[in-house]
């Protein structure tokens, strides 16, 4: 993209910070409104916050909110899916969390080789990702 050491590290505290703060609210949001309807509002959010860092990216504006935003909107997932697991799988708690973490760094991982190998398309990216997050938004209706 074309960044400096400087802009690329603020847009990765933009990110940080933004998780931080999902996280948090997405646990609130769970315990609050449930665990569907949070894992519902992570998805479907998510799907339109890459959108909007498409066009954040496009115009070379609010680049950092817009991290902020998709970040916060993705962690909201995390909370919801613990829970999730938890009540579902209650006599197998700590087997389940543990691997859903290596799942999650395992997505990343793989999400990172797929997205270096096109990161010259980064707006296609961007497009896939709010798809495969509308997908997961169909599939968890």
């Amino acid at each position: 993209m074309g960044y400096s050491n400087g802009q690329t590290a603020r847009a990765i505290l933009f990110y940080g910070c933004g998780a931080f703060v999902g996280v948090l609210v997405g646990g609130h949001l769970t315990d609050r409104f449930g665990a569907e309807f949070t894992t519902g509002a992570s998805l479907g959010g998510l799907c339109v916050c890459f959108l909007l860092l498409h066009w954040s990216f496009e115009l070379d504006s609010q680049i950092g909110l817009t991290l902020a935003l998709t970040a916060a909107v993705a962690q909201l997932f995390f909370p919801a899916q613990q829970t999730s697991l938890t009540r579902d799988f209650p006599g197998q708690r700590a087997t389940v969390l543990a691997c859903n973490n290596s799942a999650l760094f395992l997505g990343i991982s793989l999400g990172s080789l797929v997205g270096e190998e096109t990161v010259g398309n980064f707006a296609l990216n961007l497009t896939i990702a709010a798809g495969i997050a509308l997908v997961g938004l169909l599939a968890t209706w």
